[in-house]
């Protein structure tokens, strides 16, 4: 592995939330703490949550992307974010996530023109795919879950442990 690049003044960083306000919110923060370092943030949005994220940014000189976002089956015509689904049951939640892969090829396009060129990005991990599109550019990519630290941990450790696989005694 070679030098840790560093990132400062002059870096063009990259921000792509998933499309619920939860982890949106967090990820304008950052974008904020980017800026007052002089490091150029552009946000990647949907065309209805485009309106969110220039209110939530006004002031700023964070530029926000529009990315066409996919139809799916059972997803109404309009719906580009979490809170507006009708249900966050799994099946349309499960839907309205995976629909988001169908925005990889707009996303790898915009990859392409960004000028300066990116020097890192930070997608939700509920973006999964963006991870294909970081390594086929060759730009650095974090990923963000819209969990607490502490959430994330214990989910991971639970996961390692198998505590809560099998049959559950009716105390615990």
């Amino acid at each position: 592995m070679g030098p840790i690049p560093s990132y400062g003044a002059g870096s063009h960083v990259l921000l792509f939330p998933f499309m619920s306000k939860g982890h949106t919110v967090p990820l304008i923060h950052l974008a904020q703490i980017l800026l007052r370092r002089s490091i150029s943030v552009t946000v990647v949005t949907t065309p209805a949550n485009h309106s969110f994220m220039a209110e939530s940014l006004n002031g700023t000189v964070a530029s926000i992307v529009t990315l066409p976002f996919p139809t799916a089956t059972n997803i109404p015509a309009g719906v580009e974010s979490t809170d507006k689904l009708p249900s966050m049951g799994l099946p349309l939640f499960y839907e309205f996530s995976t629909a988001t892969s169908a925005m990889q090829p707009h996303f790898e396009q915009l990859l392409e023109t960004l000028v300066p060129r990116v020097s890192f990005m930070v997608t939700d991990g509920f973006l999964w795919w963006t991870l294909h599109s970081a390594k086929k550019f060759r730009i650095p990519r974090l990923v963000y879950f819209g969990m607490s630290c502490y959430s994330t941990s214990l989910c991971m450790e639970a996961r390692s442990s198998k505590i809560l696989s099998g049959p559950q005694p009716d105390h615990d």
